[in-house]
């Protein structure tokens, strides 16, 4: 079954479990699984939707979602150790689809022994779902797209720094050098920024907290549409098993590069 099939499958549940209750949530459909996050009924009808059709298409896989591994952490070991496996981001961007914005998608990623090898993001409430197969490009609703190396000057560029959870010393220092740049516009959906680096509307993406849900599917789309994705600190591939060392995205390694020293200059692992 191809990523397109898996794809549709996305969109259905989406326009069946999120959508009727986008704009549309009692206080009692939210509640809080930890200090400052939050879930939606939305969330879990979606993740059971989505999690039972993955079951009965691929009764051998690990099915892990971002809501079910926060009630069995031991999930993700078993989604990482698996043949097979799919990882399950219900609602990206919860906090936007609580306060009816438009910014929140659907993601989902397909592991083989722990590798990425497809993966798709769904914009719900726009209703464009952007694709990816490991060695076979990235697609934006059936288009295949390549990004183009883009800006070099900064002043030019536009980001997705989400620096909040950077430790307060890279914060500030971040806060400050963002200066140097046209625009930082965080989506506070890693979904929707991702599609906008392929897109081009968003020229870089930089993230301190890097959890598999959020960042799985967003960087094996952009990178099969031609983008560098590594890790921050040591410029490593990202892996499911990165989850402490943050991540930028940009156009190419060149851009990459340049960008890291703008924001955060004389950066070395030791922070």
């Amino acid at each position: 079954m191809s990523i397109d099939n898996i794809g549709e499958i996305v969109i259905r549940v989406a326009k069946q479990e999120i959508m009727p209750r986008f704009k549309n949530l009692a206080q009692a459909d939210i509640t809080a699984k930890s200090k400052g996050e939050l879930v939606t009924i939305a969330d879990i009808a979606a993740e059971n939707a989505l999690s039972k059709k993955l079951l009965q298409l691929f009764p051998k896989a690990i099915i892990g979602g971002e809501e079910s591994i926060a009630k069995t952490p031991a999930l993700l070991k078993a989604v990482i150790s698996a043949d097979h496996a799919f990882l399950i981001d219900p609602v990206d961007g919860t906090n936007n689809f609580i306060k009816d914005d438009k910014r929140f998608s659907v993601m989902m990623t397909e592991l083989r022994k722990s590798e990425a090898v497809s993966a798709c993001i769904y914009l719900t409430a726009i209703d464009k779902i952007c694709t990816a197969e490991k060695g076979a490009g990235a697609y934006i609703s059936g288009k295949k797209i390549k990004i183009r190396n883009r800006k070099s000057d900064p002043a030019h560029m536009v980001g997705a720094a989400h620096i909040n959870r950077f430790p307060e010393n890279l914060r500030t220092i971040a806060r400050e050098n963002l200066k140097k740049i046209c625009q930082n516009r965080p989506a506070f959906c890693a979904g929707y920024d991702y599609i906008s680096l392929v897109e081009g509307s968003k020229d870089f993406s930089v993230y301190y907290r890097t959890l598999p849900w959020d960042h799985m599917p967003g960087s094996l789309i952009f990178a099969e549409a031609g983008g560098y994705v590594r890790t921050l600190y040591d410029e490593q591939d990202y892996t499911i098993h990165h989850q402490n060392k943050g991540l930028l995205s940009a156009s190419n390694k060149e851009q990459w590069h340049s960008i890291r020293h703008i924001i955060f200059p004389n950066f070395s692992a030791d922070h």
